[in-house]
């Protein structure tokens, strides 16, 4: 059963909630705190007349460095990620089954925490590194749900994949079945079956039987792209980044802002 409008329906989106971490695009701290890009982690300060230590830079550790061309500030990166206390409790983790991957811009404009915005310059697909992030690079004062105010955080980032600007529209295809006859082209009347779901490849968030004309917007860019040249019988996997699908808003309830989504497809008929 197709999860609410057919793809490509854009009129009335509103923007998913994004995971606990970002609900809040405004950040508190944002000017405070250097960046320390050794392999080595803060070493907290120690408070004058307290027991309590709390960091006072960001500390970088490369567990794995990954390979390919490092983020460098306003490439769109798709992570997985934990994020804990100092004691070692979690309190945000999309590296639980059924959660979707997260995406975000790396840098000034990246609207995720300060801590998060240097922290991930410098990595390269397939790198895991931990951050230590002072309060004043996190939630500083006034805190955010779970996370208490003046809270130093702690996360171990996955990076999956790295978007550089100018690649945001790039449709990437791999034909799973060609198929036979004549080839789709713009202004086709198409009937596919398709199935979509988040990068993950798992969480379902469309599926069914689908008539429209290549090239009229009735569907979202990354499938009027991506289905050019298919056979009938063909079978096509898409995989769409977020300005060819749902764009910076999403699709409530399945589909969060800003987030790279799959589409297999099979072409049923060409008129």
């Amino acid at each position: 059963m197709v999860m609410g409008p057919p793809p490509g329906r854009f009129n009335g989106m509103r923007a998913a909630v994004l995971p606990t971490l970002f609900v809040s695009l405004l950040i508190v701290g944002c000017s405070k705190g250097g960046s320390e890009t050794t392999t080595k982690g803060d070493s907290p300060s120690k408070t004058t007349g307290s027991s309590s230590e709390k960091l006072t830079k960001l500390g970088i550790v490369d567990v794995k460095e990954g390979t390919g061309p490092a983020v460098k500030a306003g490439d769109n990166c798709t992570v997985r990620y934990t994020g804990t206390f100092k004691d070692g409790t979690q309190f945000d983790s999309n590296e639980v089954e059924g959660k979707p991957e997260f995406s975000f811009v790396a840098g000034p404009t990246g609207g995720v925490i300060e801590g998060w915005k240097q922290g991930v310059i410098g990595m390269k697909v397939g790198g895991q590194r931990k951050l230590s992030v002072p309060s004043e690079m996190g939630y500083g004062a006034a805190g955010q749900g779970p996370i208490p105010a003046n809270t130093d955080l702690y996360f171990t980032i996955k990076l999956l994949k790295i978007e550089k600007p100018g690649d945001d529209k790039v449709v990437r295809v791999k034909d799973i079945a060609v198929g036979n006859g004549k080839a789709v082209k713009k202004g086709d009347t198409v009937t596919i079956q398709h199935r979509g779901t988040l990068a993950d490849g798992k969480t379902e968030i469309d599926k069914g039987k689908w008539t429209f004309t290549v090239g009229k917007n009735e569907v979202i860019p990354g499938i009027d792209q991506g289905i050019v040249g298919m056979l009938v019988g063909g079978t096509r996997r898409l995989d769409i980044p977020p300005l060819a699908a749902y764009g910076p808003l999403g699709r409530e309830p399945m589909v969060p802002a800003k987030t790279n989504v799959i589409y297999t497809i099979t072409v049923m008929s060409i008129k």
